[in-house]
């Protein structure tokens, strides 16, 4: 199962999806990213990734199996926030930027166990 109902992510443990953000309010470059970060309950990051932000404002965010089949089920948190300049660690993970925005509070990811087997 997979479901986008509002703000609130609802996602079965190893299945596949995606969701379309967009943000508004802002004429974004190309340099520029969207950070997406999933975490559990007790705060771990299990899920992390910078996307590039496509015309209007647009990113998507994937889900593989691989990226929740080894997770507990629960609720976890998921954050948004827009890098503007962004700079980058020796590794090329973004470590800060010119400007970061956090448009909204942190928003619920429900995790659900599946149900029978593949």
């Amino acid at each position: 199962m997979f479901q986008v109902d509002g703000d609130t992510i609802t996602l079965s443990r190893g299945d596949t999806g995606s969701v379309t953000f967009r943000a508004t309010g802002h004429t974004f470059a190309a340099e520029d990213r969207a950070l997406f970060t999933m975490k559990s309950p007790e705060g771990t990051i299990v899920k992390q990734g910078a996307y590039q932000i496509e015309s209007g404002g647009v990113f998507t965010v994937y889900f593989l199996n691989a990226d929740t089949d080894y997770l507990a089920p629960g609720q976890y948190t998921y954050d948004v926030r827009y890098v503007i300049g962004p700079y980058y660690d020796s590794e090329g993970k973004i470590v800060d930027g010119d400007q970061v925005i956090t448009p909204k509070l942190p928003k619920q990811m429900i995790l659900l166990n599946t149900v029978g087997n593949i």
